[in-house]
C-alpha cells in the first residue's frame, strides 16, 4: 500500500511539473535558455577551475565570451540575411519565369501523356499563386525578424539569460548537490547511474551535432560560392541551422538550390553541378562526419528524433524544440533501463507461470 500511495505521488508530482510547463511557456523561453547555455558552458568552467581560475570569475568570463560572440553574430547576421530575403523576395517573379522556360522542354514532352488543357490550367496556376505565396513568405520571414514581438523576445533573450546563466552556472556544484540529496536513499546508486548515462547521451549529442550542423553549413556556403550560386550563404546557413533535423536540412536547402540554379543558370550542366554538390554533401555528412563527431554510442535514431522535434513543438512550440533532443536523449536512456529490466524478469523469461504451475502441482500431490 505504501509502494502504491508512493507511485501516485510521484505520477502526481510529474504531472504538475508539466502542467506548470504548458501554462508558464511563454515566458519560459530566457530561463530554459539560461539552462541550456550554463549546461553546455559547464564543462568550459571546470577547465577553468582547474587553470586557478575561482568558479565565479571562470563563470564571467565564459558567459561575457559567449553572449558577446552571439550578439556580435546576430547584429550583423540579422540585417544581412533580412536583406537577402527581401532581394531573394523581388526576384521570385523572375525566377519563376526562368524556371518556366528551363522546364519548357520537359512540359512539351508531358503533353505526350496529359492533356494540353491540363498543363496549361497548372501553368497558369503556378504561374498566378506560386511567385505570391513564396513572395509573401519570404517577405513575412523577413518582417519577423525586425518585428516588434521578435525584438522583444531578443531582448528579453539578451537581457534575462546571461543573468540566469550566469547564476546557474556559479551555483552548478550546489544544484546539483541539492539535487542528489533529495534523491531517495534506496534508489540512490541507480539514479545516479541513469543520470550520468543521460549527461552523456545528450552532452554528446549535442556537441557532435552541433560540429556537424557548423562543417555542413560551410560545406554548402563555400562550395555554392565557388560556383557563383545566387544566395549562397543564405542557402548554406539555413542548410546548418536545421541539419540537426535528419534528411530536411538536405532536403530544403537541395530544393532551394535548384530552383534558384534552374533560374538563374541556363545550362544543364551548372545545374548538374549543384546538385552532385548536394550528393557529395549528403555522402560526407552520413559516412564521415556523423559517425565521426555522433557515432552510434548516442542511439538517437532518426526516426526518434524527427518524432521528438514533431511532439515538443506541437505541444510547446520553439521550447519545445529547443529541448525536444535532450528530453529524446534522456527517454532514451530510461527505455533501454526499464527494458533490460524486463527482459531479465519472470514476466518475459516465464517463470511466474512455471512457479505457479509448480506450486498448483505441489498442492495437488499433497492433498
Amino acid at each position: 500500500m505504501i509502494k502504491n500511495r508512493q507511485g501516485w505521488l510521484w505520477v502526481g508530482v510529474g504531472l504538475t511539473f508539466l502542467g506548470s510547463l504548458y501554462l508558464l511557456q511563454g515566458i519560459l523561453m530566457p530561463f530554459l535558455t539560461g539552462l541550456l547555455v550554463a549546461y553546455a558552458m559547464n564543462p568550459a568552467v571546470k577547465r577553468l577551475e582547474k587553470l586557478g581560475f575561482s568558479r565565479t570569475l571562470g563563470t564571467i568570463v565564459m558567459v561575457f565570451s559567449f553572449f558577446l560572440v552571439i550578439g556580435l553574430l546576430l547584429f550583423i547576421a540579422i540585417p544581412f540575411i533580412q536583406a537577402e530575403l527581401l532581394r531573394l523576395a523581388t526576384r521570385v517573379p523572375q525566377y519563376g519565369q526562368r524556371i518556366m522556360i528551363a522546364l519548357k522542354p520537359l512540359l512539351d514532352d508531358a503533353y505526350l501523356y496529359i492533356q494540353p488543357r491540363d498543363i496549361e490550367r497548372l501553368r497558369e496556376l503556378a504561374s498566378n499563386y506560386l511567385a505570391d505565396v513564396i513572395t509573401w513568405g519570404i517577405k513575412l520571414i523577413a518582417g519577423i525578424l525586425t518585428s516588434g514581438l521578435a525584438l522583444a523576445n531578443l531582448l528579453s533573450l539578451i537581457v534575462i539569460t546571461p543573468v540566469v546563466t550566469f547564476y546557474l552556472l556559479r551555483d552548478w556544484g550546489k544544484i546539483i548537490a541539492t539535487l542528489d540529496g533529495w534523491l531517495p536513499r534506496p534508489y540512490e546508486p541507480t539514479l545516479k547511474r541513469l543520470f550520468i548515462e543521460m549527461n552523456t547521451t545528450i552532452g554528446g549529442f549535442a556537441r557532435g551535432q552541433s560540429l556537424v550542423c557548423l562543417s555542413v553549413g560551410l560545406y554548402y556556403c563555400i562550395t555554392l560560392t565557388l560556383i557563383n550560386l545566387d544566395f549562397s550563404f543564405v542557402v548554406g546557413s539555413v542548410i546548418g541551422v536545421i541539419a540537426f533535423i535528419p534528411y530536411v536540412g538536405a532536403l530544403v536547402g537541395f530544393m532551394l538550390s535548384i530552383g534558384i540554379a534552374l533560374a538563374q543558370f541556363s545550362d544543364w550542366y551548372s545545374i548538374g553541378i549543384v546538385a552532385g554538390i548536394f550528393v557529395i554533401g549528403q555522402t560526407l555528412e552520413a559516412y564521415l562526419l556523423i559517425p565521426y563527431f555522433v557515432g552510434d554510442r548516442i542511439g538517437l535514431h532518426p526516426v526518434w528524433v524527427l518524432f521528438a522535434l514533431l511532439a515538443g513543438g506541437v505541444l510547446y512550440g520553439f521550447i519545445g524544440i529547443l529541448f525536444a533532443l535532450p528530453i529524446a536523449a534522456a527517454l532514451g536512456v530510461l527505455v533501454k533501463y526499464f527494458l533490460g529490466l524486463y527482459l531479465k524478469s519472470p514476466y518475459y523469461l516465464g517463470s511466474i507461470s512455471s512457479t505457479k504451475h509448480k506450486s498448483r502441482e505441489t498442492a495437488h500431490s499433497s492433498s
